[in-house]
């Protein structure tokens, strides 16, 4: 019963995971529609948020990590891809990795949702440890 139980647990683990993958089209649908839009109002209440054409940007005590999406040149569909550039100016391209660009911009929405939650009651400290955990 106990092995049962386990393997049930073990198989609804990987479904509720796999549910939470999105596709590319998803991912740029996401980016535009609450990413981006939630970047641009938190930068309104703080400098250590931008969103400026197709990039997200949010900085650090260590420097500046950016979200950037992409057009994919050369192909009739409307393709993007998402890069994470650091502060040194390296460029991390997540379109070979879905599993992954799924993590960044999942982790940017969180952050910024964070951010935009602790803004409501204005604690500007909490808001800047927030922003150094990325």
């Amino acid at each position: 019963m106990k092995k049962l139980f386990l393997l049930l647990f073990v198989l609804g683990t990987g479904l509720s995971v796999q549910a939470q993958q999105k596709n590319n089209k998803e991912l740029s649908e996401l980016f535009q529609t609450e990413l981006y839009p939630l970047a641009k109002d938190i930068s309104e209440y703080t400098d250590k948020v931008t969103a400026h054409g197709n990039v997200v940007s949010i900085v650090k005590k260590t420097g500046v990590t950016s979200l950037a999406k992409r057009k994919v040149e050369g192909i009739n569909v409307d393709a993007h891809r998402f890069t994470l550039i650091t502060s040194a100016g390296k460029e991390i391209s997540l379109g070979g990795d879905p599993l992954l660009a799924n993590k960044v911009v999942n982790k940017f929405l969180d952050v910024l949702r964070r951010v935009k939650d602790n803004m409501k009651e204005d604690n500007r400290e909490e808001v800047e440890n927030i922003l150094n955990s990325l």
